[in-house]
């Protein structure tokens, strides 16, 4: 709901362009949704696609690797809920936000998806780091640290494919940049 609100009315380009490779026609707002090219369908909606089963595997794996807690409970089990618990909850708010500004044809979608890909990586370092130090046992250090490289394979493997589809890619460029290739034809 909070991305939805925020990103009602937000349609405008902004100012600077990363993507820069390419030559490019830019379009007006209307030419670019009047164009076949524009939508989230095809592979993109296969992006779309996994942000959402990455939300649901991600929550799974969070109950999954989570023990119990009790008052008895050593210090890394706080420690590790805690880190996991926000993880969880600031990474799944940002999947959820970069997957209702694809829908909805937020032209900031490629950046905020690089962001969170970053902090996502972000995340899975500062876990590593802030469980370095405790003394966990190998139950749950064995399973943590390939869970943690799991997901940062992920998010690596992630950005190596979808990053140059949405530098590259006709309607990613129409439906989030309102531009087409300077020798494809207007609609």
């Amino acid at each position: 709901m909070i991305g939805r609100v925020a990103f009602l009315r937000n349609r405008t380009q902004p100012e600077y362009r990363f993507a820069l490779f390419g030559r490019w026609r830019e379009l007006d707002r209307i030419q670019a949704e009047a164009h076949p090219s524009f939508g989230s369908i095809g592979f993109l909606t296969s992006l779309i696609v996994g942000m959402m089963c990455g939300v649901v595997m991600r929550t799974g794996e969070f109950v999954m690797i989570q023990p119990a807690l009790n008052e008895h409970a050593p210090a890394w089990a706080y420690t590790l809920f805690l880190a996991m618990s926000v993880e969880i909850a600031v990474m799944n708010f940002f999947y959820m936000i970069c997957f209702v500004m694809a829908l909805r044809s937020v032209p900031l979608f490629p950046r905020m998806l690089l962001y969170v890909w970053i902090l996502d990586v972000l995340c899975q370092l500062s876990i590593a780091r802030a469980l370095a130090g405790k003394d966990l046992p190998p139950a749950i250090g064995e399973p943590l640290a390939t869970l943690l490289t799991a997901n940062l394979n992920t998010v690596l493997i992630s950005a190596a494919i979808w990053l140059p589809y949405l530098i590259l890619s006709e309607r990613v460029n129409v439906t989030f940049r309102h531009r087409v290739p300077s020798e494809a034809p207007l609609a």
